[in-house]
């Protein structure tokens, strides 16, 4: 691939989030220049591989549950559904943490929640999973989403976007703050 050496400056002048910063490493690391001042990409092998399999062996997956919805919302339900198939296919496990700012004598229908939130896994495959309840502590869901993960030691955070557009979960603070990977669910 060639890329002239003023495009790239240029491009490279732009503002770049976590994960296109990963990438413009391992660009930036595998350039060679010729003698028309162009430069051309060369892969780095080891890099590349390091870097994907990074995201190829996850062996703890957190699912935070933080909309009220006793049958789950719709991006909820999705994520379920996405947690359960990654822990399927590379044989991790599953932890969910279910956050709401009010204690769960306030929650009318947190039974039913729960009961859905095993009902969507099962129907997954997964009748296992470890079960965290975050109710009332006073912290932002964010917050409490980097510290599970962080105490927890895990490989990937599965949350729709619905949790992001809801105002339960902030982006910016998520994406600086998490100690793994993230995948955001469109709605």
């Amino acid at each position: 691939m060639w890329i002239r050496g003023y495009d790239l400056a240029m491009t490279l002048a732009l503002p770049i989030n976590i994960m296109n910063e990963l990438v413009w490493v391992l660009l930036l690391r595998s350039i060679v220049t010729d003698h028309d001042h162009q430069i051309q990409t060369k892969p780095q092998d080891s890099e590349v591989s390091l870097a994907a399999d990074a995201f190829t062996q996850f062996k703890h997956l957190l699912l935070p549950i933080t909309d009220r919805n006793p049958y789950l919302s719709e991006g909820t339900r999705q994520a379920a559904a996405t947690t359960a198939a990654l822990a399927k296919k590379y044989g991790a496990d599953i932890t969910v943490v279910v956050i709401d700012e009010k204690q769960k004598e306030s929650l009318p229908e947190h039974d039913t929640q729960l009961s859905s939130i095993r009902w969507h896994l099962s129907e997954g495959g997964f009748q296992e999973f470890r079960l965290m309840e975050r109710l009332g502590d006073g912290n932002k869901p964010t917050a409490i989403i980097g510290e599970v993960a962080d105490d927890l030691n895990l490989d990937l955070v599965i949350i729709s976007m619905e949790a992001i557009h809801a105002k339960h979960v902030d982006a910016n603070l998520l994406a600086e703050f998490m100690p793994c990977p993230v995948l955001l669910l469109p709605l």
